[in-house]
C-alpha cells in the first residue's frame, strides 16, 4: 500500500511539473496533443475516443471498526462511431468500451460504514471486461434519443452536473441509497437494457429506461451476453427541467424528479430463511420478492457568478431520496452542498466542493446490526439518524488531469459492510486523494459522449 501512495506522489508531481502554471479548461488545450492531427481526422470520419483514469486513495485513521487505508480505481478505453459519417445513418451512433477496475474499499474493509469511502469501487471482481455495447438513435431533429444494448442505468438517472467532485459515494455516481437499493448498474457490470429520452424543448425533457438486473456479470469479462442468470428487471423514470450549462447560460439550473422499480429479488436485512435473527442464527438471509421502490427529487443552480465570460461562480445542489419499502439498509437520504469554480486567485478552473448527507437506516437494518454485535460478544445499538459531511479540493493540473485532496466526517455511522463484530463503531474521519486522468483530452483525441462512471 505504501508503494501506491508513492506511485501516486510521483504521478502527482510528474503532472504538475508538465503542466507549469497552465490552467486551462477541460476539453480546451493550449497546446495542441500529441495526436492532433490523427484525432482530426478521426473526428472528421465520425470517430470518437473515451480514455480515462480515475484513482482514489482512502484511509481512516479515525473511527469505524477498524483502520487503515486502501486504493481503488478503474481505466476505461472505449470508442463512439458516428454512423451518419460512417456508413449514411442519419442520427445513428455505436459506442463500445472495457473497462478495468483494480483495487478495494475501505468501506468493506476498515471503517465498515454503509456510505462508500470510494465512489470508484463497485465490485470485488476485476477482470478486464467490455462494458457498454450500444446502439443510439436520434430521430425528430435530434428530440427523441433512443440507446439499446449493453448498459449501465447509472449514466442515465439520479445524476447531477456537480455531484461528482467528491470521493465518497454520498452523492457522486448516484445518491448512496439509490446505489444500493435500485439495482441500478454501472459501466463496470453494464447489462441488456434500453433507454428513450424525449426533450419536449431545450429545458425540458422526460425519460424512461428498463433494464436487466444481473449480479453474475460480475464474475465475468462482458463477453457473454446471455441472460440466464438475470434475476429481474429494474426500470427508471425521470423527468428534468432545466439545462446546467455555464457556456450558454449565466446562472445555469435544472431538477429531476425521479423513480424506480425493480421486481429481483433481494436479500433480507433481517431475516433467515427460518424466519429467525440472520444477526443471531446465522444461516442464509431470506430471499425477499417484494417490488423494489423508491422516488427521488434532485437539483443543482449556479447563485453567483460575477463575470459570464468566466467558469467563475458557485453552485448549490440538493436531493431528496426515498425507498418506499421497509426491507432495505436506509429508508431516506437527504443531501446538499455547495460547488465553487475558480474563487481560489491564480487558480480559475480549481474547483472546491462540500456535501453533507442525512441518511435514515431502518429498523431491521439496525436490529440487524444489534444482533450481529451480540452474536460476537459485544453490545451497543447502532443510532438510525446519520451523517456524513465531505470537503475537497480539485486542482487541474492540466486540460487533462486533476487531482483532489479530501476530508470526509460520519456522524453516527453503521457498520453494514462489516456486521460481525463486537464493535459499536466510532465517528469516522477519513482522507481522501482522487486523482482523473483523461488520455484522450492529452493526446487531443475527439471525445466520445460519457456512457460511464
Amino acid at each position: 500500500m505504501r508503494r501506491t501512495w508513492l506511485y501516486a506522489g510521483i504521478l502527482v508531481t510528474l503532472f504538475a511539473s508538465n503542466a507549469a502554471n497552465a490552467q486551462e479548461a477541460p476539453g480546451r488545450t493550449a497546446t495542441p496533443g500529441l495526436l492532433s492531427d490523427f484525432g482530426q481526422t478521426l473526428d472528421d470520419d465520425g470517430i470518437r475516443v473515451r480514455a480515462q483514469l480515475i484513482n482514489e486513495m482512502a484511509a481512516n485513521p479515525i473511527g469505524g471498526i477498524k483502520q487503515g487505508n486502501t486504493d481503488a480505481g478503474q481505466a476505461q478505453i472505449g470508442l463512439s462511431f458516428d454512423l451518419h459519417k460512417l456508413v449514411g445513418i442519419p442520427g445513428g451512433q455505436f459506442h463500445v468500451s472495457w473497462i478495468r477496475s483494480y483495487g478495494d474499499s475501505d468501506a468493506k474493509n476498515f471503517s465498515g460504514d454503509f456510505i462508500k469511502s470510494q465512489e470508484v469501487y463497485k465490485n470485488a471482481f476485476h477482470p478486464f471486461r467490455m462494458s457498454i455495447f450500444a446502439y443510439e438513435q436520434k430521430l425528430f431533429d435530434d428530440k427523441l434519443d433512443v440507446l439499446v444494448g449493453r448498459l449501465g442505468s447509472s449514466a442515465f438517472y439520479g445524476r447531477l452536473s456537480n455531484t461528482c467532485y467528491s470521493e465518497s459515494g454520498i452523492t457522486c455516481g448516484v445518491p448512496q441509497l439509490m446505489n444500493s437499493e435500485s439495482n441500478i448498474t454501472f459501466p463496470t457490470s453494464a447489462t441488456w437494457g434500453g433507454n428513450v429520452r424525449y426533450h419536449f424543448t431545450k429545458d425540458i425533457a422526460f425519460q424512461t429506461g428498463a433494464f436487466e438486473v444481473n449480479s453474475f456479470i460480475q464474475h465475468t469479462n462482458g463477453y457473454d451476453f446471455s441472460t440466464d442468470k438475470a434475476t429481474g428487471v429494474s426500470t427508471f423514470e425521470e423527468v428534468s427541467f432545466g439545462n446546467y450549462d455555464l457556456t450558454n447560460y449565466r446562472y445555469p439550473g435544472d431538477i429531476k424528479f425521479g423513480g424506480w422499480v425493480s421486481t429481483a429479488p433481494f436479500s433480507d436485512p433481517y431475516f433467515n430463511t427460518k424466519g429467525q435473527s440472520l444477526g443471531l442464527f446465522g444461516g442464509t438471509a431470506a430471499a425477499n420478492t417484494s417490488l423494489r421502490n423508491g422516488i427521488y427529487i434532485m437539483g443543482e443552480k449556479a447563485v453567483w457568478r460575477p463575470d459570464p465570460a468566466l467558469e467563475k461562480s458557485v453552485t448549490v445542489i440538493a436531493g431528496y431520496n426515498q425507498s418506499l419499502e421497509t426491507e432495505e439498509i436506509a429508508s431516506m437520504q437527504v443531501f446538499t452542498g455547495a460547488v465553487a469554480r475558480g474563487v481560489i486567485p491564480g487558480r480559475e478552473h480549481d474547483i472546491v466542493s462540500l456535501t453533507g448527507t442525512y441518511i435514515d437506516l431502518t429498523s431491521r437494518e439496525i436490529e440487524f446490526l444489534r444482533d450481529s454485535r451480540i452474536k460476537a460478544g459485544g453490545h451497543g445499538v447502532n443510532n438510525p439518524n446519520e451523517f456524513a459531511l465531505e470537503a475537497d479540493y480539485s486542482a487541474l493540473l492540466f486540460n487533462s488531469a486533476r487531482v483532489a485532496p479530501n476530508i470526509s466526517y460520519i456522524i453516527n455511522p453503521d457498520n453494514s459492510n462489516i456486521p460481525k463484530t463486537k464493535i459499536l463503531p466510532q465517528n469516522i474521519v477519513t482522507f481522501g486523494i482522487k486523482i482523473t486522468f483523461n488520455l484522450a483530452t492529452f493526446l487531443g483525441l475527439p471525445l466520445a459522449p460519457n456512457l460511464s462512471d
